[in-house]
């Protein structure tokens, strides 16, 4: 296995194990020493990667969103309904940790996370519809915001329409 690929087993190992323990707990009450102990990593390792459970789900998040990014359609640019749909549909998919996060209060993270890939999107000039909206200030802050807000809201009424539909309605708000 490669350092690469190593590093990358045990981000998972440490993120599955923090997801299994916060379903049985709340994240207030879990050891460090726990969590190092069922993902089989180090306490060395978690405070040389980490330093706390918020990094690690961070630092999943954001390998998860670049996997959404390789997922995109493989054109120069794409439109908002597009990135919208296939970013309802990974929620849709990663529903049971999604909602492990939000009932753990880490919805910030998710925005964060959103925020974040969205940024990159713009910087790379993929989005079709690039208007000027997208560089004003505060408009990533906003329209992040809400896009996790209604996906958090989505899945907690249980999916009822179906990821296009939220996409649809996204481009129709902005």
């Amino acid at each position: 296995m490669s350092p690469q690929e190593r590093k990358q087993h045990h981000l998972a190992a440490i993120y599955r194990a923090l997801l299994n323990l916060m379903s049985r707990k709340p994240l207030s009450l879990i050891s460090i020493t726990e969590l190092c102990q069922q993902a089989q990593v180090s306490r060395t390792y978690f405070y040389q990667n980490f330093g706390n459970f918020d990094k690690i789900i961070v630092a999943f998040q954001e390998q998860y969103m670049l996997r959404y990014l390789r997922g995109l359609p493989n054109t120069s640019k794409v439109t908002l309904e597009q990135l919208m749909t296939h970013y309802f549909e990974i929620i849709q998919q990663d529903a049971t940790n999604n909602r492990l996060l939000i009932q753990n209060g880490k919805s910030l993270i998710l925005a964060t996370t959103f925020q974040t890939v969205f940024a990159t999107l713009i910087h790379q000039n993929r989005i079709a519809t690039h208007s000027q909206i997208l560089t004003a200030p505060y408009y990533l802050e906003f329209f992040s915001g809400a896009v996790v807000n209604l996906a958090i809201s989505w899945l907690q009424r249980g999916f009822p329409e179906p990821p296009s539909y939220l996409a649809q309605q996204v481009t129709r708000f902005v």
